[in-house]
């Protein structure tokens, strides 16, 4: 086990790892929505000034959901000129293929046309960003530092 993650590790097939995460988006669609929903009901009519909560800051079930997801924290901020009231991104700490994609966020962009199915952009770096519909968007960013 211990070589089979040091292999990985040294020799990640990032696509591979994106497509997974896709995939674990679809399937966590229902429960992504639902904190969606919580987050919204958490933050609203709150003067938040740093726009970021972990998961002390937030109701036990918003925090136990968040946790069961592997978010450690989220942003948000107003979504401008669209239907829905914010935007949010949630910081992934584990799952997710943090291991080899170093920093991931799953991100609720309603009114956005990156979070379109098959949307894919990549900085020329590290960072790509994925469409998975639903107004759901993944940004990872496999820069170490």
């Amino acid at each position: 086990m211990l070589g089979w993650k040091a292999y990985d590790f040294f020799n990640p097939n990032l696509e591979k790892k994106f497509d997974q995460n896709i995939s674990k988006l679809n399937d966590k669609r229902k429960e992504l929505n639902e904190i969606v929903r919580l987050a919204t009901l958490e933050i609203s009519g709150k003067n938040i000034p740093n726009k970021a909560m972990d998961l002390d800051d937030v109701s036990d079930e918003l925090s136990e959901k968040m946790e069961d997801l592997g978010f450690r924290s989220f942003r948000f901020e107003s979504s401008n000129n669209c239907n829905e009231k914010y935007r949010f991104s949630f910081i992934a700490w584990e799952d997710w293929n943090t291991d080899n994609l170093n920093y991931v966020e799953i991100i609720y962009s309603p009114c956005d046309s990156e979070t379109k199915k098959g949307f894919h952009s990549f900085d020329g770096g590290h960072i790509d960003v994925f469409g998975a519909g639903g107004d759901w968007k993944i940004l990872s960013d496999t820069d170490f530092i």
